[in-house]
């Protein structure tokens, strides 16, 4: 069964509209797949949402019947909690002897799992050796790229140009500059094949080992430099001691201030080692804070014919200007200006952003949320494109940018607890029941895109979506590059979109008195920006290039 039927009959049941062959049909599908019933339960348990929600605040503004506390579901009134009960009776009646058997097993599974070596071997591990902490304009062959934060796997390691700081697991640190190659051992080794190094070995790390071209060092709490040239290897300590060993030599202690060649000397020479040979602290701060301030410049003066683009509908770039009175405003800085669309952070709280001379809001708390209202003006599609960087999937769905409640053309934007960007937008139906015409319902059009954010990575991506309200078809990107596409079955031509008051990171106000389901953002968000038309790939491949990190 294609995906916009299988939703297309969920949403029919949910309705109370689906036919009797439509039922057969949708039973069975739910008794062949087990992805169909997780699929089955998130849609439902994402329309009790929203029904929540919407119905609750249209109660608790107008006063209209049913109750304040009570909906008809079947022709049978529940309390709110009755309704979530009816919900999951529901489930278990349409879907039957198969939701009911997968249930059992699952909960057969988890024990299993508690006790069971080859599945606790599913669980994330990690299999690198080294952390990528701190890169400036670091240049790697073949394309290869990496970002702070990235765990290196034992193997080598070439840097063209730029600078490059890497923490062993064990606790050294090693800085490189320029040209050099490595091979990464282990989380206590690695090997020197070409370049200079500089080595930071605190307490913790005591014992890790340097190997070089006809040289191995072994550090005892220092600071020193390697360096190779030409296949020939010499050892340089800047504080504390090492133990050197030469083929064919014994063991040299080689004390701070003195350096040892391989080849040449084979006898260590005092007062030759200097630190401004090497790879410095200092010089890496200096060099990473001015390329990140030149960066910066560069990327201000791009956005502006971002900021200038008359489709913009808001231009969050979170930058904030340093006689900022209030740090809660988040300044909309569409070209014209537009100080009606200004945001309100709500909790969030100002970090470094892509780059240590970027900010950033940072959401953590159930309550963080950056509060903006966009209009109420209708258009026929829309773009949202943002830097994030996901600390968490902690809830069933992660909010990006979501409308207050769920009005007519309203859209939803989250990540769901698998690392799927989904996209949804809202639109009222009237339906038929014999003939008669009844109360119009809900019809969702929902697009899923596969997996593609994980959590543990901590890592900037850059994520857009675009939708067409003329056509039905929504396409997410990650990092540049479209990763789904689809037109959604529930489609109907003459519809639009619209914003309205929205959240980004979190979802809407809740009612007074309403429990409301928790959609916060566990993470950063560097950069917001939305159009009231879906951009073609390009413009959200350029998007992406003007804000690469590094």
């Amino acid at each position: 069964m294609k995906n916009g039927t299988f939703r297309q009959y969920v949403s029919s049941w949910l309705d109370g509209s689906l036919t009797e062959a439509d039922s057969a049909a949708l039973q069975s599908e739910l008794e062949k797949s087990r992805e169909r019933r997780d699929e089955f339960v998130d849609l439902c348990g994402l329309d009790a949402d929203l029904r929540l929600i919407s119905e609750s605040a249209i109660d608790s503004i107008v006063g209209e019947s049913p109750a304040p506390n009570s909906r008809s579901f079947g022709g049978v009134s529940y309390g709110w909690m009755g309704f979530a009960a009816a919900i999951a009776a529901a489930l278990l009646l349409v879907v039957g002897y198969g939701i009911g058997r997968d249930h059992r097993g699952r909960v057969g599974e988890e024990f299993s799992v508690a006790s069971n070596p080859e599945v606790d071997s599913k669980e994330a591990v990690e299999t690198g050796c080294a952390v990528v902490s701190r890169l400036v304009n670091a240049k790697f062959p073949d394309g290869t790229s990496f970002r702070e934060g990235d765990s290196l796997q034992p193997g080598r390691l070439k840097l063209v140009s730029g600078g490059l700081q890497l923490d062993f697991f064990s606790g050294a640190t090693i800085l490189i500059e320029d040209a050099a190659e490595l091979d990464l051992v282990s989380a206590w080794e690695a090997r020197c094949l070409d370049g200079k190094v500089t080595v930071h070995v605190p307490p913790p790390a005591i014992g890790f080992r340097l190997m070089a071209p006809g040289m191995k060092v072994i550090d005892l709490g220092t600071e020193f430099g390697v360096k190779v040239e030409r296949g020939e290897s010499s050892v340089h300590v800047f504080d504390g001691e090492v133990e050197a060993y030469l083929s064919g030599t014994p063991m040299q202690i080689i004390r701070d201030g003195e350096s040892l060649d391989a080849v040449t000397n084979k006898a260590h020479v005092a007062g030759r080692a200097s630190p401004r040979d090497f790879p410095s602290v200092e010089r890496f701060e200096q060099r990473r804070e001015e390329f990140y301030k030149q960066k910066t410049k560069q990327w201000w003066t791009s956005m502006k014919s971002v900021r200038a683009d008359e489709r913009l509908v808001g231009c969050y770039l979170f930058w904030q200007w340093e006689d900022e009175k209030w740090d809660r405003l988040v300044n909309n800085f569409a070209v014209p200006k537009q100080s009606s669309r200004a945001g309100s952070a709500v909790g969030a709280r100002w970090v470094e952003g892509r780059w240590p001379t970027k900010s950033a809001l940072d959401f953590k708390s159930a309550g963080d949320r950056l509060r903006i209202n966009l209009g109420d003006e209708k258009h026929d599609g829309l773009s949202l494109a943002a830097w994030i960087r996901v600390d968490g999937l902690d809830r069933n769905y992660n909010a990006l940018l979501l409308s207050d409640g769920d009005e007519e053309g309203a859209p939803h934007w989250q990540i769901d607890r698998n690392g799927r960007l989904m996209f949804s937008v809202s639109y009222l139906r009237s339906s038929t029941r014999d003939g008669q015409q009844s109360k119009q319902d809900r019809r969702e059009q929902i697009y899923y895109s596969p997996p593609v954010i994980g959590a543990a990575t901590r890592r900037w991506h850059h994520v857009a979506v675009t939708f067409d309200a003329l056509t039905g078809e929504a396409i997410h990107y990650l990092d540049g590059e479209e990763v789904s596409r689809e037109v959604s079955e529930n489609h109907r031509g003459g519809r639009k979109v619209t914003f309205g008051r929205c959240e980004i990171g979190n979802w809407g106000l809740p009612p007074e008195g309403v429990p409301y389901p928790i959609r916060n953002f566990n993470g950063r968000i560097d950069e917001f920006v939305i159009y009231s038309e879906p951009l073609a790939a390009k413009e959200v491949a350029s998007l992406y290039q003007l804000g690469v990190p590094d």
